[in-house]
């Protein structure tokens, strides 16, 4: 018998494994092939790097971390680990280890884009912004067309009050994704200019996706917003919702034949029409609120959890109304509901003064610390909301706007915020998203869920290392019933 031909067998029947479970989407399977190509062959930095990859995809950032150690112990390419590492360490807020990472990938390729943004985005945590954005310049020096560079560069422009820059910032990293927003000369949808290629995923559609375009064109048409030609896009938007009814459920998505509808090709996820209206010039926040009293509660609650009614202004709710109904933003696809995020739309002026004031009336709570993320969060009427999560963040600032008129359920529809923090060891991708995980871990802990119900212009500020999920929305059918949550994000997770 020749035990390395045996080593060898085994290998491949490893890797295969490891190969088939990756394609079937079962990280479980897949971590417990390379697990063990990697006890069979120690000394393999190929093995340790794909464990380490796998870890990473698991949200078990240290143990990955140990694998990328292992495979440049190894001999695995430098560049390539030592990047995996920097970026697992900035992750976990390790700036020092971070930097010293990218510093090696970038004395081996000085002109690497990817390193040199990283190393900005490590000054941006550090809050130093004028760093950063030479970091950014840098990067996009090489590779212009970089939306990572140009969003980060929009990050560290707003931190310095440079709403102009930052709003082009942001703009620029929209139109590399999605295309310029259109304007007047440009609505027609048989136009040939040429726009970005989405990816083969993000063209997929599903009935949640496609009920909202259709309500959503048909209101911009009523509105005047859009020309009357898209009433033939509206008219193949409905066509291929006909089509896939009953072929499709919430949580998947189906590709459809371009050659059988060229306007939804053409249109789908575009940014047909963005809300361009200035913002309000009195105050976006409501400055009758009693912010010290806020304050004094928020910093008094264990956890740190608070709730209050009427955060913004009459005319800052208005605004902000406008900008999500009328804005064709809502391009992520969940489970029942539609996501708009700020590196691919849900950014304006408006957004950025209101994360700007918010940031300004609650010092103690929210501090200095730098805004992350803003999203909003669209709902279908009767389907579920955000799952069980926490995020990576400090604080969490989580509002809703519709109207109390759409709430058919007065008493949820709101937030459940649990009393259990998500563990430090935890990655992204744990805590974040597998719900299962997490149930299991509050229920061990015996966590008591804080409810807080559904109001229009009713927030929420919380530490964002808690575990929350939206509370079993009942609205009403229409499209100006339909949930909407915004979320603002400061600092990260070990500020």
């Amino acid at each position: 018998m020749n035990p390395l031909g045996g080593s060898a067998s085994r290998r491949e029947s490893l890797q295969a494994e490891a190969s088939a479970a990756r394609s079937g989407g079962d990280l479980e399977a897949e971590l417990r092939a390379l697990r063990a190509l990697a006890d069979l062959d120690p000394g393999s930095s190929e093995a340790h790097a794909a464990l380490g990859g796998a870890l990473e995809r698991a949200g078990e950032p240290r143990e990955a971390i140990a694998s990328y150690r292992k495979a440049l112990a190894g001999g695995a390419a430098g560049v390539e680990a030592h990047f995996q590492l920097g970026a697992l360490h900035l992750a976990l807020a390790e700036h020092d280890e971070a930097r010293g990472h990218f510093d090696r990938v970038l004395a081996a390729e000085p002109r690497n884009a990817d390193a040199l943004c990283m190393q900005g985005a490590v000054m941006n945590e550090l809050q130093r912004y004028d760093e950063a954005i030479g970091w950014f310049e840098r990067a996009l020096a090489e590779r212009p067309d970089f939306s990572e560079a140009h969003f980060n560069l929009g990050l560290a422009r707003f931190e310095k009050a440079d709403f102009p820059g930052a709003a082009a910032s942001f703009s620029r990293c929209v139109a590399l994704r999605r295309g310029a927003a259109w304007d007047a000369d440009k609505l027609s949808p048989l136009g040939r200019d040429p726009l970005p290629v989405l990816e083969p995923m993000d063209m997929g559609v599903n009935t949640i996706k496609l009920r909202h375009d259709c309500e959503q064109l048909e209101y911009l048409l009523g509105l005047g917003r859009l020309t009357g030609k898209y009433r033939e896009v509206l008219d193949d938007y409905r066509a291929l919702l006909a089509e896939i009814q009953g072929k499709v459920d919430e949580f998947s998505l189906v590709p459809f034949d371009a050659s059988r509808h060229p306007l939804v090709a053409r249109t789908y996820k575009r940014p047909l029409h963005i809300d361009a209206e200035p913002p309000p010039l009195g105050p976006l926040i409501n400055p009758d609120l009693d912010f010290r009293g806020i304050e004094d509660r928020y910093l008094a609650a264990d956890p740190n959890v608070v709730s209050l009614d009427g955060l913004l202004s009459r005319d800052g709710l208005a605004a902000l109304r406008r900008f999500c109904t009328e804005s064709t933003i809502w391009n992520n696809i969940k489970p029942g509901y539609l996501g708009a995020y700020f590196y691919d739309g849900f950014c304006s002026e408006l957004l950025l003064r209101l994360a700007w004031e918010l940031r300004a009336s609650l010092p103690r709570v929210i501090r200095d610390l730098p805004l992350g993320m803003m999203w909003g969060y669209k709902c279908d009427c009767t389907l579920p909301g955000l799952g069980l999560h926490a995020d990576a963040a400090a604080v969490n600032v989580n509002f809703w706007i519709t109207p109390d008129e759409a709430n058919l359920a007065p008493e949820r529809g709101g937030l459940v915020v649990y009393t259990e923090d998500a563990p430090e060891e935890w990655g992204f991708a744990k805590y974040n998203n597998e719900s299962k995980v997490i149930l299991d871990y509050l229920e061990s802990r015996g966590s008591v869920p804080v409810r807080v119900p559904y109001r229009a212009n009713r927030a929420v500020i919380f530490d964002s290392d808690l575990f929350h999920a939206t509370d079993r929305p009942l609205f009403r059918e229409g499209y100006l019933n339909r949930r909407i949550n915004v979320t603002l994000l400061y600092g990260g997770r070990a500020m």
